[in-house]
């Protein structure tokens, strides 16, 4: 049986996370996957919350990661441990699948007119499929233009540059990687 690695998130409100987590792995089941859902089960194992349990959590996670053939990803935005999880999925060569929370896939076709995904969500994605990245989405006319896109934040120098809100060089670290 083919495995699919669940990567949601779980940081935040943490019980209707979990909820939503066991809806995804539903979905797999309903495709014949078998769903491996590590925040889900080890947060049985280590109901605490702290560093050690998510280190612990993490680590168990990407190790279970090897065994699956592909990864799907169910949010509007990504937090640290997905993004850390991508990451490892690349490094595996896993093909990936995108959803937004109400379990609508995106692809390549349809990812500029969900709205309600955020910026560093759709440049995952826009990375994936090896479009060039557009922080808004592009625009409508072209896609390509020159227009500034993005939210304000503080590079490395502390000054003030166009970008998403998500640390400078972390796509390339995921995309990149060797």
């Amino acid at each position: 049986m083919n495995k699919v690695f669940i990567c949601s998130p779980y940081k935040g409100d943490t019980k209707k996370n979990l909820e939503k987590a066991i809806e995804y792995c539903k979905i797999a089941d309903e495709y014949c996957k078998l769903p491996i859902a590590p925040h889900v089960y080890f947060t049985r194992v280590f109901p605490e919350e702290g560093w050690r349990a998510r280190h612990v959590g993490m680590i168990w996670g990407k190790d279970l990661m090897q065994y699956c053939s592909e990864i799907w990803i169910f949010c509007n935005e990504l937090t640290e441990g997905m993004i850390e999880e991508i990451a490892e999925a690349k490094k595996l060569g896993l093909n990936m699948k995108f959803f937004n929370v109400i379990e609508e896939e995106i692809n390549f076709e349809n990812y500029l007119i969900h709205t309600e995904i955020g910026p560093a969500y759709r440049r995952v994605i826009a990375e994936y499929y090896g479009d060039s990245y557009h922080p808004a989405g592009g625009c409508a006319e072209c896609r390509s233009c020159s227009k500034e896109h993005g939210v304000r934040v503080k590079d490395e120098d502390d000054r003030e540059s166009t970008d998403v809100s998500i640390p400078r060089g972390i796509f390339d670290w995921i995309f990149h990687r060797k």
